[in-house]
């Protein structure tokens, strides 16, 4: 039996994607929402990564990390406000 091991990058990937798919499509309104107010993105990045997920089909934040449009400390606040705000 083989084992797969995950670098630092790739780990930190799959823990965003698990944490992320959570969110499912009728709340991704409101997170697009705080994303733009808290101005983490704007609304050309928005676009960019909408296009993007639907040909990935996956979570908003993952295809937003990917982009580098969000680092690590920009997804810790919006897990933080996801969980605040009860969604």
């Amino acid at each position: 039996m083989s084992s797969i091991v995950l670098s630092g990058n790739d780990w930190l990937a799959c823990l965003i994607f698990g944490v992320m798919s959570l969110i499912l499509p009728p709340h991704q309104g409101k997170l697009e929402e705080y994303l733009l107010a808290a101005r983490i993105i704007n609304r050309e990045q928005l676009d960019v990564a909408k296009r993007m997920q639907l040909r990935q089909e996956a979570p908003l934040l993952m295809v937003l990390y990917q982009l580098s449009f969000i680092d690590i400390q920009q997804f810790s606040q919006i897990l933080d406000w996801w969980l605040q705000a009860g969604l």
